[in-house]
């Protein structure tokens, strides 16, 4: 008998488990509601030009082995005109603010993996909003 016809049953089996393996739904994290106690704090002048530094402060949690940030900022209100510049990143983003005035925002950290099986895991760390007056 042809040796790769006798193996045939055992590569389909293992064929089989590895495919139910990738399709089978990771349970949530605990974690995934964020991180409670996180902080994120201003540093620099809350001036027109001057660029400001959001730190986040994740009280010791450090991001896993093969995963990595992403950081989103979206306007909830701002003063007409250009929107501020935006450098995102983790530990710190960076603005920069064109235009005087109050703003507010949500700022969103993100912990992104990518499972060996594909497709794309996303906890939120943190999820706040924050608001800033910027002067003249």
């Amino acid at each position: 008998m042809n040796t790769t016809l006798s193996r045939l049953p055992m590569l389909l089996l293992l064929a089989g488990i590895m495919f139910l393996a990738c399709a089978m739904p990771i349970p949530a994290d605990a974690g995934d509601t964020g991180i409670t106690d996180a902080e994120v704090r201003i540093e620099g002048e809350t001036t027109v030009g001057q660029p400001v530094t959001l730190v986040f402060d994740l009280k010791g949690y450090t991001l896993p082995t093969g995963t990595y940030s992403s950081v989103n900022v979206r306007y909830l209100n701002r003063p007409n005109g250009p929107k501020p510049t935006v450098k995102t990143g983790y530990p710190t983003t960076v603005m920069t603010f064109n235009t005087p005035g109050s703003y507010r925002f949500a700022l969103i950290l993100n912990e992104i993996a990518k499972p060996s099986c594909g497709g794309v895991e996303a906890k939120t760390l943190v999820d706040t909003v924050i608001d800033v007056e910027i002067a003249q």
